[in-house]
């Protein structure tokens, strides 16, 4: 299987952005960034969404929610070539560029939604998400 494959980013959305202020807290040493990424498939269109949610909190509290949508056209040549079986496969390297787009996009949606406010000293520390990716995302054709 070609590794490689031509896409076109689409649409960015923010479906959630969330601050809770009143949880901000005075002592930010121990302020804990959970990630989660989700993949689906529209195959009607040959888009790809890939799903970033991050969020900030202390203690159980939350301190700051974003959920990002990314949205890539997947071209018909590429589509052939993750077809295995009846099945379109993207394996975990491509899964990871398309959510590392994502979790950049959100480290500037958090920078510009934050400016003028308490929660701008909080920056999303980079991360690896090859470490998450393990597995290859399948989409049945039948």
């Amino acid at each position: 299987m070609n590794e490689q494959i031509i896409y076109k980013y689409v649409k960015m959305e923010v479906e959630q952005f969330a601050m809770f202020e009143e949880n901000i807290p005075l002592e930010t040493n121990d302020v804990q960034f959970q990630t989660g990424v989700q993949f689906s498939f529209d195959k009607d269109n040959s888009i790809l969404c890939s799903k970033v949610v991050v969020t900030i909190s202390q203690e159980n509290n939350p301190i700051m929610k974003i959920d990002l949508n990314n949205y890539f056209e997947i071209a018909s040549e590429s589509i052939s070539n993750l077809m295995q079986e009846e099945k379109l496969v993207f394996s975990p390297p491509i899964l990871v560029q398309f959510a590392s787009l994502g979790y950049g996009a959100i480290r500037g949606i958090m920078y510009t939604k934050t400016m003028g406010t308490a929660l701008s000293t909080f920056i999303l520390p980079p991360i690896y998400l090859g470490n998450m990716i393990d597995k290859a995302f399948v989409v049945r054709c039948i």
